[in-house]
């Protein structure tokens, strides 16, 4: 099917399909026509009415749902077409202390800045690695939003080297204050959204930078408005995240056959207990622990999660 239609309008249209197929789930039932009847086959009545109402208003409510998805795929696409990719920019590199490196794609003053931070062995040497992984996420995230958008490659701290040193929890530690940094200094710099997204030993990273800003108002310029814990070992703090403000979103994802489950069931003391069943669970598509940043479906709802604005996308 092809679409003649500016993106924001085909978001518009997508938005007032949801609007009906949500309001499909409260009409008055049939059953009502029954009221004031208490005969012997009354609730009988009331409950074929009932399920012959709700039968046809739930098929078509998700026809209306799977038509708004088709709806924002196109527009997506559409504005995906008309892109053009921002070439990456290398904002610091050092190569003291483990190496710090910090690579951009989109706008440096752009209202939604995306932060995503590496796990173990990551280092100067995956700077190229590091770059497609934010441009492709750009993409997705460019093409579903009408605003610009950042997204940046932050190896702002030193990781462990080995995953035997993933038992360390003190680069986790050290991240999250350099972390919380870097989240003041996009604010700063015109960042009205900025989402944390956190893989692996970076997840842990994301979790602490949680922990220490959900603690009061004066942290308020280094609190994300969204943590995402991809494929992480643990929520970061030992004893969890504990209460986390209404004004913040924090939401893990595994993929399929992914090791890190074994590591998360083992590394609690540690790390603080498996986000997965605890914290709300992104869609994946893919397998394995590298997959995450190439895993479609999962950046279809990072998208949701990061633009505010357009429709979310719902698979």
């Amino acid at each position: 099917m092809r679409w003649g239609a500016e993106p924001e309008a085909l978001e518009e249209f997508a938005r007032h399909l949801r609007s009906g197929a949500d309001r499909l789930a409260n009409l008055p039932s049939l059953a009502s026509a029954a009221r004031g009847w208490d005969g012997p086959d009354a609730e009988e009545l009331r409950v074929r009415l009932r399920r012959s109402a709700a039968r046809p208003a739930a098929r078509l409510a998700r026809d209306l749902h799977a038509l708004a998805r088709r709806v924002v795929s196109a527009a997506r696409e559409q504005r995906s077409a008309s892109q053009v990719v921002p070439a990456p920019v290398t904002e610091r590199a050092a190569g003291a202390a483990g190496g710090r490196l910090v690579q951009r794609v989109g706008p440096v003053d752009a209202p939604v800045v995306v932060l995503l931070v590496p796990g173990v062995g990551t280092d100067l040497t995956d700077g190229q690695r590091l770059r497609r992984d934010a441009t492709r996420v750009w993409t997705v995230l460019a093409a579903a939003s009408s605003e610009p958008v950042a997204v940046v490659s932050w190896l702002g701290y030193d990781p462990p080297d080995t995953v035997p040193g993933a038992a360390d929890p003190r680069p986790a530690s050290e991240g999250a204050a350099l972390l919380a940094h870097e989240v003041a200094a996009r604010r700063a710099a015109g960042a009205r959204r900025v989402v944390v997204v956190g893989h692996s030993y970076g997840a842990l990273v994301a979790g602490r930078l949680v922990a220490a800003t959900a603690a009061g108002p004066s942290v308020g310029p280094a609190r994300p408005d969204v943590a995402v814990l991809l494929g992480a070992p643990g929520e970061g703090p030992p004893g969890g995240l504990g209460r986390v403000p209404a004004s913040m979103t924090v939401v893990t994802a595994r993929e399929r056959d992914d090791p890190i489950a074994w590591a998360a069931a083992v590394a609690g003391p540690l790390h603080g207990p498996d986000p997965v069943g605890r914290l709300p669970r992104l869609p994946t598509g893919g397998r394995g622990h590298g997959a995450y940043l190439s895993d479609r479906v999962l950046l279809d709802a990072l998208a949701d999660l990061t633009v505010p604005g357009p429709v979310p996308f719902r698979r």
